[in-house]
């Protein structure tokens, strides 16, 4: 009994270019298989007796235009800094497979590396690289890093939007997004008491959760509607005393990527249709439920540039980070102790809107705005703009950490001197690599 035929791999891009060649008589068949593509298969495809789009083995989990989206969402992906680990890209499948019912071979539609290897082959365009591991004195903010952002920011609206530097002259599209928390009962100030009192205590409340709210402003000062957020089920009389503010909610309390893309598709789309000029900027940060690939597409798909800020620098670069969230919890603070003062009780779900409205409408000034873009640099764009003065704790601890025995730590395992940094860059294909400062 003979050996069993291997089924010779090579993919579909093969085949197509082996047909082509043959059907436009430039090349023999038998020439066309060093396409690496049997000749029997060359003829299947050119008599129509198979498909051209037909593959030899099992049918793939996800058609091909799926297939094609998610290669584009990887390489866009690492394009603005975020390069998506092997299991974020399985775990973005078993998403589109839980929405779309089909039936898969995979335990809870979660692919293992079988499936991977197939696809990555099938993918040649994109590939996986191993970065660099980085002691934490490398990971540190530096101002060469930041530097790098602005250019790189630069140059991807150059290489991929026409016109795209011209975007960032103007205030009216250029936006920034942003989440914090607010606790229902923020911690009480000083109480009055007899001298020399020991055990002084305040009533507050036994709940010490708290409620996230997003927020996002333009460079000119337009503030869209918070959406406040909670955990568990709510209804709508939580947003009694600030109906103009939108209601979420999550099972951790916390954003995720769902209501992100609800936020974005429902809510400030609507906020921007006919009044802000297309395409328009939105910078997050890097947490993963702003660049699902749902959210993406969306974005793509409605002329919105979705590009990240620079990782472990809200601080200095985020203009929500920098100067609104500060005012607007020391407004909470003050309007929600004036309010439990006033009623003789604690904060909770069912007040907390009402009592935010004021800390809101006292925050959202112009003037807070301006500066917050100004400061971070991103209005005007010009990286002269950051502080600098904010950039130095970094490079203290950078400094400190490098004049330590590094010891055995695998985390650091790089020699003291070299210069190693993490600058995300791009090669023609778009894959996602680390380069070493020369």
């Amino acid at each position: 009994m003979g050996k069993r035929n291997k089924y010779r791999n090579y993919a579909l891009e093969d085949i197509k270019n082996a047909v082509q060649m043959v059907e436009n008589k430039s090349m023999s068949i038998r020439s066309a298989s060093q396409y690496n593509v049997p000749k029997t298969t060359i003829i299947d495809k050119l008599n129509g007796r198979s498909s051209l789009q037909a593959r030899s083995g099992p049918n793939p989990v996800l058609y091909d235009s799926e297939e094609e989206m998610l290669v584009h969402w990887v390489i866009d992906m690492a394009k603005i800094g975020y390069g998506q680990t092997k299991q974020q890209l399985l775990y973005t499948v078993k998403t589109i497979l839980d929405h779309d019912g089909r039936k898969t071979p995979f335990k809870d539609n979660l692919p293992g590396k079988d499936w991977l290897y197939a696809f990555m082959k099938r993918h040649p365009e994109i590939s996986t690289r191993t970065p660099q591991k980085l002691g934490k004195e490398r990971a540190v903010i530096s101002w060469q890093k930041i530097k790098w952002w602005f250019e790189d920011f630069a140059k991807y609206l150059t290489e991929n939007y026409e016109k795209g530097i011209d975007i960032l002259k103007d205030a009216s599209r250029i936006y920034n997004a942003d989440e914090s928390g607010f606790p229902q009962d923020p911690k009480s100030g000083k109480i009055l008491a007899a001298k020399g009192s020991k055990n002084m205590y305040s009533t507050c409340s036994a709940d010490k959760s708290q409620i996230t709210v997003l927020a996002c402003m333009s460079a000119t000062a337009h503030y869209l509607p918070p959406m406040l957020y909670f955990q568990g089920s709510v209804s709508v009389i939580i947003l009694e005393g600030f109906t103009e503010a939108l209601l979420g909610r999550t099972k951790t309390g916390w954003m995720d990527s769902e209501l992100f893309y609800t936020w974005v598709r429902d809510h400030l789309l609507l906020q921007w249709d006919r009044k802000v000029k297309r395409p328009v900027i939105l910078l997050v940060d890097g947490h993963t439920s702003h660049i699902s690939l749902e959210t993406a597409q969306l974005c793509k798909s409605e002329n919105v540039i979705l590009y990240c800020l620079l990782e472990h620098a809200s601080h200095i670069l985020q203009p929500c980070d920098v100067t609104l969230f500060g005012p607007l919890k020391k407004h909470w603070e003050r309007f929600s102790e004036i309010t439990s003062s006033k009623i003789r009780v604690n904060l909770s779900k069912g007040t907390f809107a009402s009592v935010f409205k004021s800390a809101w409408v006292n925050a959202t000034t112009v003037d807070v705005a301006i500066k917050g873009f100004r400061h971070t640099g991103l209005y005007p764009f010009s990286v002269e703009s950051v502080d600098k003065s904010k950039v130095e704790p970094s490079a203290v601890f950078a400094k400190a950490k490098s004049d330590q025995d590094l010891g055995n730590d695998d985390d650091m395992n790089c020699k003291k001197d070299a210069q190693v940094d993490s600058r995300p860059v791009t090669n023609s294909s778009g894959t996602y690599i680390l380069i070493q400062n020369p």
